[in-house]
């Protein structure tokens, strides 16, 4: 199976840990890579080919996505990306 892209444009913001830092509208790619099992593992966020690259680790229970790591808070597109794939984002997670 052929892993699920998006490609986007929005503002971007760097967080240097004391406050964010516009950064301007960037264009973005995100990949959603799977499993042996067919089940999203990771997301790998591309900004601007290449100026930033970031990975979203995913974990999962069942179809239900439970925790994720490498963003502060889940971007919208990365949302989209995992339900597009056929799993569940609760409210709550975001």
């Amino acid at each position: 199976m052929k892993n699920l892209t998006i490609e986007f444009e929005s503002p971007m913001n760097v967080d240097n840990g004391y406050i964010n830092i516009p950064q301007g509208v960037k264009k973005s790619t995100m990949e959603l890579f799977t499993n042996e099992n067919g089940t999203p593992t990771m997301i790998e966020w591309i900004v601007n080919d290449g100026e930033f690259i970031e990975h979203i680790g995913l974990w999962f229970d069942g179809k239900t996505l439970v925790d994720y790591d490498g963003v502060f808070e889940l971007p919208k597109e990365a949302i989209k990306l995992i339900r597009k794939a056929g799993y569940k984002v609760p409210k709550d997670i975001i």
